[in-house]
């Protein structure tokens, strides 16, 4: 009886002791190699983008056809991010499965709507807060520093027009070929700025573009994709068609999409067709069979 009971403490105090060793263990640090958290986010093909000192938000996605056409920058609407919802997400996971390699990086905005009298005034803005920011609602936090004069300053964040050079340089050392600009909403004024930087082969997409035309836009061939509303007219996109027959400019496409709202809300995949068809009429030369 006691061998017995013997047997049994030994065989308890065996079990307490794996699982103390066990506890021990997992109470342990996990080595995690932090260049795989940077790269296996929530957002498919993240990246920290280097723009002098600082780095901002951005997004890469290769081509998945094997046979690349050329690469496409998207520059998100004011409110927006790098992978919004709705249009952002559909066209730069889109496109891949069409040739194109998608970029997008995260833009600055205003933290409230500026009124312009013309697309050069507008250009002239300086932005002030981060998209993502804005979209979140949250304050700058600028009341630390005003009250204690020893904290140390914050570099200021790159404005637009560095992160899109970034950008751009960044996406021309991964591929060659073909460069499009794909700018929504209030981007569309960010877009001429950037032709210096393009090759010869290269091509705009406006959707929705916040601007009126009172000069030929710097980038060419342009495919102008505009919303409208049921029993109403769109009189930007109107007045932008009329401004390019007048200058009799045969590089200048422009779709309307009767029904859709400000965002295209459920004509994401219209909008991917049109734009993916429109890049391989312009871009895509023909195999002979």
């Amino acid at each position: 009886m006691q061998k017995v009971l013997k047997s049994g403490l030994l065989a308890a105090i065996f079990v307490l002791s794996q699982g103390l060793a066990t506890a021990e263990d997992d109470t342990k640090p996990a080595q995690v190699d932090s260049s795989v958290i940077s790269q296996a986010g929530e957002v498919n093909g993240y990246l920290a983008l280097p723009v002098g000192d600082t780095r901002i938000d951005a997004t890469l996605i290769n081509d998945r056809l094997g046979k690349s056409y050329g690469k496409v920058l998207i520059l998100h609407d004011s409110n927006a991010g790098i992978d919004s919802p709705g249009l952002i997400n559909t066209l730069r996971e889109g496109l891949p499965n069409s040739g194109w390699t998608t970029m997008t990086v995260a833009l600055t905005y205003p933290r409230e709507p500026g009124i312009f009298l013309s697309s050069n005034a507008a250009s002239m803005a300086q932005p002030t807060v981060d998209a993502s920011q804005a979209s979140a609602g949250l304050p700058a936090d600028n009341a630390t520093a005003d009250q204690d004069p020893d904290t140390e300053k914050k570099p200021e964040l790159p404005d637009n027009a560095t992160r899109l050079n970034a950008a751009l340089a960044y996406l021309d050392s991964q591929q060659t070929g073909t460069t499009v600009v794909l700018a929504l909403g209030e981007a569309a004024r960010l877009t001429d700025a950037l032709a210096e930087q393009m090759g010869e082969q290269r091509g705009l997409i406006w959707i929705r573009p916040m601007l009126e035309l009172e000069a030929m836009p710097a980038i060419t061939p342009i495919l102008d994709i505009a919303p409208t509303v049921p029993g109403s007219m769109n009189n930007l996109a109107r007045d932008r068609l009329v401004f390019m027959k007048q200058q009799q400019t045969t590089a200048y496409d422009q779709r309307r999409i009767n029904g859709a709202g400000f965002r295209f809300y459920g004509f994401e995949s219209r909008v991917l067709s049109y734009v993916r068809g429109w890049l391989h009429k312009q871009f895509v030369s023909e195999e002979p069979n």
